[in-house]
């Protein structure tokens, strides 16, 4: 769903478009401009959303999503000492092997304290790397 909505101010009026999908406003559409016609569209022509924003950061050189692994200092992943998580989002999804497994334990965290996941029995805390602490 598209909403507009016009917005005076004395330099300017313009019109704003916001997208609304499962009751909750979406960030703006990022799309490509599409390849041209009777030809198959690169994927810089057709990536739309976060692969887009994905790609346009590679391009400038710049690491979009952190796919570096969180290292767990000695003593971490009590209460009193979670494990820290670097996201600048409201929550991010964490998956963790945990040691004797092959594959990794999924869990969501979010930015309203401390987490505890019982299936790796550790504490977690997400934190604004960019925000001075």
């Amino acid at each position: 769903m598209l909403a507009s909505r016009v917005i005076r101010s004395r330099a300017a009026t313009f019109s704003v478009s916001k997208r609304f999908m499962g009751g909750y406003e979406q960030p703006p559409l990022s799309q490509g401009k599409g390849g041209a016609a009777n030809l198959v569209p690169s994927d810089e022509e057709q990536a739309t959303g976060r692969e887009r924003e994905e790609m346009l950061a590679r391009a400038k050189g710049i690491e979009y999503f952190n796919r570096q692994p969180v290292r767990m200092q000695k003593g971490q992943g009590t209460f009193e000492n979670p494990v820290m998580v670097p996201s600048q989002e409201a929550d991010r999804i964490v998956g963790m092997v945990p040691k004797g497994q092959d594959g990794p334990v999924w869990f969501e965290l979010t930015n309203e304290g401390i987490h505890y996941v019982p299936e790796v029995d550790l504490h977690f805390k997400l934190y604004d790397p960019l925000k001075k602490h």
